[in-house]
C-alpha cells in the first residue's frame, strides 16, 4: 500500500506569511508533486495543524491549496487546529459517535485508524477514556495489520520541546494498544 503522510502544515490567511514562508503556497507546491509523481497512492494523510491559528480564512486556504489534490485525502486536527472551524469548512470529514475528528478506513492492506489526539486549550495531546473505548472496539473488531495515524507521539522521542506536548495519558494508550501490538504496522 503506498500512502502519503503531510503534517504541520500551519497554513494561514491568504496574503501572509508565517516566519517570511508562506504555507498554503507549499501545500500547493505539493499537491502538484503528488499529482504529479504519486497519483497511485490509496490515499493522503494529513496529521493534523493544518493551520497555524486555526482561525476560519486559514481553512479557506487550507481547501484552496489542496483542491486539486487527485488522490483522496484524510484530513485530522492538531494542537494548532480549531475543531469547530475545521468542521464547519470539512463537514465530510471522519467523526466518531462522540464528535471526534478520528474514523477507520480499511484496505487490503489492513486497517488504517485516524486518531484524535487533540485536547482543546492545549498543545500537549491527549486520548480520553470516549477515545481510548472507540479505539479498543476497532481493535478488536479487526483481525489483519492495523496502521495507526495520529498527530501527538504517545512516547518520549528525545526531542525536549516536542516530548513536552506528547501524548500525556500515554499509559493508558499502550495498554488498548499493548494486546495488538504484533499487527501494528505503522
Amino acid at each position: 500500500m503506498k500512502f502519503i503522510h503531510l503534517t504541520d502544515t500551519h497554513v494561514i490567511a491568504e496574503g501572509r506569511t508565517l516566519y517570511g514562508a508562506n504555507p498554503a503556497r507549499r501545500l500547493k507546491l505539493a499537491v502538484e508533486s503528488i499529482n504529479r509523481e504519486h497519483g497511485d497512492a490509496a490515499f493522503v494523510v494529513v496529521t493534523g495543524d493544518l493551520t497555524h491559528w486555526g482561525d476560519e480564512e486559514a481553512y479557506e486556504a487550507f481547501a484552496r491549496a489542496i483542491a486539486d489534490l487527485r488522490v483522496p485525502v484524510v484530513l485530522m486536527v492538531g494542537n494548532h487546529d480549531d475543531t469547530p472551524a475545521f468542521t464547519a469548512r470539512f463537514p465530510q470529514a471522519m467523526r466518531d459517535e462522540n464528535g471526534f475528528v478520528q474514523g477507520a478506513r480499511q484496505t487490503e492492506e489492513g486497517l488504517c485508524l485516524f486518531l484524535d489526539t487533540r485536547v482543546q486549550g492545549f498543545h500537549y495531546g491527549g486520548y480520553c477514556p470516549a477515545r481510548l473505548a472507540w479505539l479498543q472496539a476497532q481493535l478488536e473488531g479487526s483481525t489483519g495489520p492495523v496502521f495507526l495515524f495520529m498527530h501527538h507521539h504517545p512516547f518520549e522521542i528525545g526531542c525536549g520541546h516536542m516530548d513536552d506536548i506528547r501524548m500525556l495519558d500515554h499509559e493508558a494508550f499502550r495498554a488498548v494498544i499493548e494486546p495488538h501490538k504484533d499487527r501494528i504496522r505503522h
